[in-house]
């Protein structure tokens, strides 16, 4: 996709920690126009849904900042909240960035949040779990929300599905591709865990549109602004605006 904005004048703070994994040597400008771009999309949220001004934002899972950094640069006025399971990345981005740092639970259920948030950017988290853990995930990110306000998140959809079909190197190498392609081809979504995660509770998520609409109508106080494909990276982004009766609960989730 084409730049939708362009917020290279920001003042960033460009320092990364030592222990960031999304940061390869060689790579680091890539790293930085990731974080560009979730501000371009972010921006784009603000105005699909009218919202001049984002106070209260949660950026979950913000790991060591390359998303957050963009944030606190264009909403330098907002409290920003730094929350992730790696918790020398919260300590980073409370450190480097001024973010109020809250430690994640396995079980989202478990954090502190209410409904306190303008918005909630929550970039590759859905994309690595299973259906149930997603769904309680969803759940969250929308009670997090406050009233008129808006959520932009990400999952591995169509795009990267065939990917993979047509044998794409260096994705999800340590998956059963061949049982993640399987599965999504008959339900439209699909997760294998990481041959490495001994719980199996961690994997690759894939997500169709369809599948996300039909999960989306359990929810009459969510409106679907945007899905856009191959729009962060890799993966689709998803912009929501909660808005409290705006449909009467008509049809029912079936996925």
């Amino acid at each position: 996709m084409k730049p939708l904005a362009d917020f290279n004048h920001l003042p960033l703070n460009r320092a990364v920690s030592a222990r960031d994994t999304m940061v390869w040597p060689g790579m680091e400008q890539q790293y930085f126009d990731l974080g560009h771009r979730a501000l371009e999309l972010v921006n784009l949220s603000a105005q699909l849904c009218d919202k001049p001004h984002y106070p209260k934002i949660l950026d979950l899972p913000c790991g060591h900042g390359r998303v957050l950094r963009w944030l606190q640069a264009h909403y330098n006025y907002a409290r920003i909240t730094a929350c992730d399971l790696d918790r020398d990345a919260v300590d980073f981005c409370r450190d480097q960035f001024g973010a109020t740092g809250v430690y994640s639970q396995r079980d989202l259920r478990a954090l502190p949040f209410t409904a306190q948030f303008d918005l909630v950017w929550c970039g590759s988290l859905l994309t690595h779990l299973r259906a149930g853990e997603w769904l309680t995930a969803l759940d969250c990110l929308i009670r997090w929300t406050s009233e008129c306000g808006v959520i932009v998140f990400t999952t591995q959809g169509r795009f990267f599905a065939s990917l993979l079909a047509r044998g794409q190197d260096n994705i999800a190498e340590n998956v059963d591709k061949a049982a993640l392609l399987k599965k999504f081809a008959e339900h439209g979504n699909a997760f294998e865990p990481y041959f490495e995660d001994a719980d199996q509770q961690y994997g690759v998520a894939v997500t169709a549109p369809e599948y996300i609409g039909r999960v989306l109508q359990r929810y009459p106080n969510v409106i679907i602004r945007a899905y856009l494909e191959q729009a962060w990276g890799i993966q689709d982004v998803v912009i929501l605006y909660k808005k409290a009766g705006y449909f009467e609960p008509l049809l029912v989730d079936k996925p």
